[in-house]
C-alpha cells in the first residue's frame, strides 16, 4: 500500500521524543533569549505609555544624530493638547514591539520547554533573565533606582525558583512528589 505507515509503539514514541529533547545548554540559551524578549516587551510598554518618552526620545536625538542643531527639537513641537507626528509614530511603533517581542518571547520559551528535561528550570531561568535584564534597562534608560533591597528581593525570587527546580529534577520520574 502507498502511504502506509506502521503505527509506532509508546515505547518508539517515547525514545523519539528523548531524542528530539536536545541539549541542556541550548535550553539554558533559549530561555535566557525568551527572558530577554520579555524584558524588551516591559521597556517598549513604558516607551508606550511614559510621559518621559518625548524627553528621553529628544535626548537620544540631540546626541545621536543632531547635537549642534535645533532639528531634535523641532521634529517634537505640537499645538497643545497634541501629538507631533514624530512622536505617534514612534508610540504607535513601540506599542506594535510589544507584540512583537511578547510573540518571540513565548516562541522562544515553548522551545525551551522542549528542549529541557525540566519546566522548572526553563521557568527559573526565563523569570531571572527578564528581572535582571529589566532592572538593567530600567537603569540605564529611564534612571529607576536599583536599591540592595530590590536586588535582595529579586535573589530570594530566583532561589525560591532554583529550590523548586532542584526539587523536580531530584524526585523519581513517575512518581508525584508529597507536599
Amino acid at each position: 500500500m502507498a502511504g502506509y505507515r506502521p503505527r509506532k509503539t509508546p515505547a518508539a514514541v517515547r525514545k523519539a521524543a528523548a531524542a528530539n529533547k536536545g541539549t541542556g545548554a541550548s535550553a539554558i540559551f533559549t530561555a535566557t533569549l525568551a527572558g530577554t524578549f520579555a524584558a524588551l516587551a516591559s521597556v517598549f510598554a513604558k516607551l508606550t505609555m511614559d510621559a518621559r518618552t518625548v524627553k528621553f526620545l529628544r535626548n537620544t536625538c540631540n546626541t545621536l544624530v543632531a547635537p549642534t542643531t535645533p532639528i531634535c527639537t523641532s521634529m517634537f513641537i505640537a499645538e497643545d493638547g497634541e501629538t507631533s507626528p514624530v512622536e505617534f509614530a514612534v508610540r504607535s511603533a513601540c506599542f506594535g514591539l510589544i507584540f512583537i517581542c511578547n510573540a518571540a518571547m513565548w516562541t522562544l520559551f515553548t522551545k525551551a520547554l522542549n528542549r529541557s528535561q525540566s519546566s522548572a528550570t526553563v521557568t527559573v531561568i526565563n523569570s531571572s533573565a527578564n528581572f535582571c535584564i529589566t532592572a538593567v534597562l530600567g537603569y540605564a534608560l529611564f534612571s529607576e533606582p536599583l536599591a540592595l533591597q530590590w536586588w535582595f528581593g529579586a535573589s530570594l525570587i530566583v532561589l525560591g525558583g532554583v529550590l523548586v527546580s532542584s526539587e523536580e529534577s531530584s524526585s523519581p520520574k513517575g512518581k508525584a512528589k508529597a507536599v
